[in-house]
């Protein structure tokens, strides 16, 4: 005789697969597209030691339709090709439907990446004033509120002329 807890039970069977099917749905959501990225501003901040500190301010344009809940941002900044400081921001905020928002993140840079950095460039500068270039390069991730943890996150890479930047048009 068989123990009627044991028989399988179609209907509890069928309403368990129902609720994974709606839940797989509802974190999958619609497909983002990454905020376009770009550098506004850097703010030395106070510095100790060998390290020195800035306050990177970030325009992130949301090309999406739907907002997107910020939970932090990670970044690495490069000039010309090398390294220059890397930051991370925790702090939350909600870049509107086809919005904007000034996003800060505090980056951190050593001495010696600049010292660095200086060499390449007076290596590089034998030509005309009017040839120095600054290019700059913003690579990182936006991390979502929303989502499944470890997949809530979009890759960003923007990238733009510093002196174009620091320099006021003419």
């Amino acid at each position: 005789m068989t123990n009627p807890m044991m028989r399988p039970r179609p209907a509890f069977f069928l309403m368990t697969l129902a609720a994974l099917l709606a839940w797989s749905c509802a974190t999958m959501g619609p497909s983002l597209e990454a905020p376009r990225v770009s550098l506004v501003n850097i703010i030395q901040q106070p510095s100790s030691g060998m390290e020195t500190t800035f306050k990177l301010e970030l325009r992130l344009i949301n090309p999406n339709d739907v907002a997107i809940n910020l939970k932090g941002i990670d970044c690495r900044m490069e000039i010309n090709d090398t390294t220059i400081a890397s930051g991370v921001s925790n702090e939350a905020a909600e870049l509107p439907a086809l919005g904007t928002l000034v996003y800060p993140v505090t980056a951190y840079a050593s001495a010696s990446d600049f010292i660095m950095l200086m060499v390449r460039l007076m290596a590089a500068n034998s030509g005309a004033p009017e040839d120095f270039e600054l290019n700059y390069s913003l690579r990182g991730q936006v991390f979502l509120t929303d989502g499944i943890p470890g997949l809530n996150r979009l890759t960003f890479k923007s990238e733009g002329d510093l002196l174009k930047l620091i320099q006021p048009p003419q």
